[in-house]
């Protein structure tokens, strides 16, 4: 898949792997890991650029499914930031936590890490999905200038682009593909620096070497797609 996790947390030369007791379940084995990560805040977002309790990056949370429960790791539930962590672990080891997994003793085995398909060593249950803001709108409701891609902003830059309309909650690959072309930039499906500072030329705002659309570029693009009526 292509998609690495790089974690964010930093700590002090006196960490030690931490010794735990076998009754331990997997919830607190990802409890030990977000309290390591980001003082077990299932929501954070500090701007630099990892998020949700177990601190994603972006692409790897849609890369791993992610987007099916929310745009973002910190918008979506606890459990649902566990399994998808769960499938990264999978793919990836304990070493997408390379500090905070030796910290909590995470394991494959602990963490019950399940394939990219949902299947398993072990059955987990499916969290229920966090309800999204609805994707219809009137053509005259203007959209919130709040610099975050959700389902409406995916809607009316689909209905900009001239695609269809899928109703997703995020910007997907056949999105980003689209808007590459209407940019003029290589068609890989990856909003990455480039993109992002086509994307930024576009709209005629400051490049800042943003390495994906951050909020100032997204409020710039909602504010666009405002003006031409999307």
């Amino acid at each position: 898949m292509g998609v690495v996790m790089a974690s964010s947390a930093t700590v002090g030369t006196g960490l030690a792997t931490a010794s735990h007791a076998k009754a331990d379940t997997p919830w607190n084995v990802w409890d030990r890991v977000a309290t390591c990560e980001s003082g077990n805040n299932w929501s954070i977002n500090t701007g630099n650029g990892f998020y949700g309790g177990l601190q994603f990056t972006q692409q790897t949370w849609l890369g791993f499914g992610g987007g099916q429960y929310a745009s973002s790791a910190q918008y979506a539930t606890r459990d649902q930031q566990i399994l998808i962590a769960q499938k990264t672990l999978a793919v990836q080891g304990p070493g997408a936590w390379p500090v905070c997994s030796k910290y909590a003793g995470l394991t494959r085995a602990n963490g019950l890490a399940v394939r990219v398909d949902g299947s398993g060593p072990v059955s987990t249950p499916k969290p229920t999905p966090t309800p999204q803001p609805p994707v219809s709108r009137s053509t005259n409701r203007a959209l919130v200038i709040d610099g975050i891609v959700g389902p409406l902003t995916t809607r009316s830059t689909q209905h900009w682009l001239g695609i269809r309309q899928d109703g997703a909650n995020y910007y997907n690959a056949r999105t980003v593909i689209a808007l590459q072309a209407r940019l003029g930039v290589n068609q890989d499906g990856i909003i990455g620096p480039i993109t992002t500072a086509a994307m930024q030329r576009y709209l005629g705002v400051p490049r800042d070497g943003a390495s994906q659309f951050n909020a100032r570029t997204v409020m710039a693009l909602q504010q666009y797609l405002n003006s031409k009526g999307m």
